[in-house]
């Protein structure tokens, strides 16, 4: 029988040590109130425009950009359920263009900009091909010449709004990237928009994104069924498309749930946190087995071989598991291909790692430090240089107080295993970090990423008591945790001094 490895790290755990929490700003930046006079359309239009809270005249970063219609009843909604989702990390920063309606004597010409052809009701149907021209060839361009956008750009739209974005799809399925269509009414004009579709919808040549929302109490009623049944039909592979419904809503109601689960169907895969497992690399002896560890992303495939996973590759869930040997590699599929992430670890068959016999002066209670004073900008070789001075890690002490920044410092001792199987080892730190055990450099963190910051390896020890050598740069003021899974538990927790042993 296999023996089973169970060094499954836990996320709650390590986000408890990191003591790294997310601090949301309740402040947002104010709507710029702007207009745009329009060829296409001879009239002067309104638009609004919402700049991300990171937005800073004169930063190289960009931004894509959601265009809402019906600006007047969006424009406050919207970012508010934008800036939720982004507070959760579930979506990047962007940049909101809101075009409220335009009034006539009181009267509201949506009906004339997003219905397609002109119809005897309502009477002023008809203007949608003129309204899409002041998109493309107006207010697209006026946007990226005056903010920073990166040239990605999404429309949304809500019932008469939602006809209009499947209408852009169909006939300028190149001029966005991500359609939001809520609640639409193709019901429109003896189902104009289903038979268009049909026609239409497999002749798309790129990658777009289809989001479709509606009442499950009116499916058929609006016309949602047809137009999911076309779309389940004759829909391309390079069209990635949802279609939901939701029970118990209304034809405005439905428009939050709409939106929240339309961005994050959209931006699916998007993460400002690292995408690795724990352990990363390791040892295992044969004939035994290891538990991965990974962040929770909606679509994660792997290999064991080195290959880069495909979507028809093994599904990785939270009972991942392999042996030795393997080359890992998990890969996080996300809906727009552009948040795709990979992984890679490396795990070897080896044997347990021999212990040592513990020095008579080596004492519990904390690893042995020398601190090197000055400005390095690297791990400096330690051998050529002298300390300016040394003591223990005990309880008492601060490694902000004790080491200036830019200055390094030198961790050895001894780690004592209390009994035999496989550790996972972890260092979690900020900072330039080498770790050795027995002479062997297991892990580093080069320091240059403040979100991938914790390092793992697995390994077999035997009872008894291994030298640890760790070697710090304190750059940022960072801070430095020794985190381990003991043999036969899940949880991960730093390493008691008690088992830290220096000599003094």
């Amino acid at each position: 029988m296999k023996k089973t490895l169970w060094v499954f790290l836990l996320t709650f755990v390590l986000l408890n040590l990191s003591g790294t929490f997310k601090c949301v700003n309740a402040q947002e930046k104010s709507m710029i109130k702007d207009s745009i006079f329009s060829d296409a359309l001879q009239e002067k239009r309104l638009i609004n425009i919402l700049l991300p809270e990171s937005y800073q005249p004169g930063s190289d970063d960009k931004y894509e950009v959601i265009y809402l219609t019906d600006g007047e009843w969006v424009e406050e909604l919207f970012p508010f359920i934008y800036k939720f989702a982004q507070d959760e990390d579930y979506v990047p920063p962007v940049i909101i263009v809101s075009v409220p309606n335009l009034y006539i004597d009181g009267a509201n010409q949506r009906d004339r900009d997003f219905l397609p052809v002109h119809v005897s009701q309502p009477p002023i149907s008809g203007g949608a091909d003129k309204f899409l021209t002041f998109l493309e060839k107006e207010l697209i361009p006026y946007i990226d010449g005056k903010f920073p956008t990166n040239g990605t750009n999404s429309l949304y739209g809500h019932s008469y709004g939602g006809v209009f974005v499947m209408y852009a799809l169909l006939t300028k399925p190149d001029l966005f990237n991500t359609y939001y269509s809520t609640d639409p009414a193709f019901w429109w004009n003896d189902d104009y928009l289903i038979k268009l579709a049909e026609k239409k919808i497999s002749s798309l040549t790129s990658d777009k994104l289809l989001w479709i929302a509606g009442i499950t109490e009116t499916y058929k009623g609006m016309g949602s069924g047809k137009m999911d049944s076309v779309l389940k039909q004759k829909a391309p592979e390079n069209l990635r498309w949802k279609f939901v419904t939701f029970p118990n809503e209304k034809h405005n109601s439905v428009r939050l749930k709409a939106m929240y689960d339309g961005i994050k169907f959209s931006y699916s895969g998007y993460t400002t946190s690292s995408f690795t497992f724990h352990p990363m690399n390791g040892i295992l002896m044969p004939d035994s087995s290891t538990f991965i560890s990974f962040q929770s992303f909606p679509e994660v495939r792997y290999t064991t071989d080195g290959s880069e996973p495909t979507l028809k590759s093994k599904k990785a869930d939270s009972e991942l598991r392999i042996t030795a040997p393997s080359e890992l590699v998990l890969k996080s599929f996300s809906a727009s291909g552009k948040y795709d992430l990979i992984a890679k670890g490396n795990f070897e068959i080896g044997n347990v790692l021999p212990s040592v016999k513990l020095p008579r002066k080596a004492n519990p209670g904390g690893l042995k430090y020398s601190f090197f004073e000055g400005n390095f900008n690297e791990l400096p070789d330690f051998k050529v240089i002298k300390p300016a001075k040394t003591g223990i890690a005990d309880s008492t002490f601060n490694m902000n107080e004790a080491i200036n920044p830019g200055s390094a410092c030198l961790f050895e001792g001894y780690f004592k295993a209390e009994r035999k199987g496989h550790y996972l080892l972890a260092v979690e730190s900020t900072n330039k970090v080498k770790f050795y055990i027995n002479g062997k450099l297991i892990f580093e963190n080069d320091g240059n990423n403040p979100v991938d910051n914790l390092k793992s390896y697995v390994l077999p020890l035997e009872q008894g008591y291994y030298p640890v050598r760790i070697e710090y740069l304190n750059k940022n003021e960072g801070n430095l945790n020794l985190i381990y899974v003991e043999p036969g538990t899940t949880n991960g927790k730093i390493i008691p001094l008690n088992l830290l042993y220096g000599l003094y």
